[in-house]
């Protein structure tokens, strides 16, 4: 089975310490507290991408708290990859940004791809990346459902290797055939 690999953070959710309004949940993690909203579709989608993929969320965020939002969303048939699974990458300006290794989930990378709204995830591989808009709070997204006709497309390819950046465009038509 193909696999999916699924950033969390301002991909599916978005999360603050502060409460942001009647959209939002309050969960707590580590003895944290923080709010999450889901961004517009997501459940549908991880529904439904969840029955067609091997399905990982990834998150560079703490363990603790990627089960705290997972737990709330209650969805089964994912697996849960939080900072420990993440590869440290030291820079020259001193931050210490995540790498998400796909090897370590499949060497076959023709048959994987990662979704995220950061495009340095997918320096060492780029022909796996799918790039999505960051995601704050926008009621009116729809990125999410536009992504479903997409991976739809791309789980009977092939090879899920290819240059992704042009996708919206490539979903436009392929919802008008």
């Amino acid at each position: 089975m193909k696999k999916l690999v699924l950033d969390l953070d301002e991909t599916l959710v978005y999360s603050s310490m502060e409460p942001m309004g009647p959209d939002s949940v309050e969960l707590s993690a580590a003895g944290s507290t923080f709010y999450t909203m889901l961004r517009p579709d997501a459940r549908e989608f991880l529904e439904h991408v969840a029955k067609k993929f091997e399905c990982t969320i990834w998150s560079t965020g703490m363990q603790a708290y990627l089960e705290s939002v997972w737990n709330y969303l209650n969805i089964d048939g994912f697996t849960l990859w939080g900072r420990d699974y993440c590869k440290p990458i030291e820079t020259s300006d001193g931050r210490e940004p995540f790498e998400k290794p796909l090897r370590q989930i499949t060497e076959d990378l023709s048959e994987i791809v990662l979704i995220d709204n950061t495009a340095s995830m997918f320096a060492k591989c780029p022909l796996n990346g799918i790039l999505v808009r960051t995601w704050r709070g926008d009621k009116n997204d729809t990125e999410l459902s536009h992504l479903r006709y997409y991976l739809d497309w791309l789980q009977i390819q092939d090879s899920m290797q290819r240059d992704h950046q042009s996708w919206r465009l490539e979903t436009l038509c392929l919802r008008t055939r």
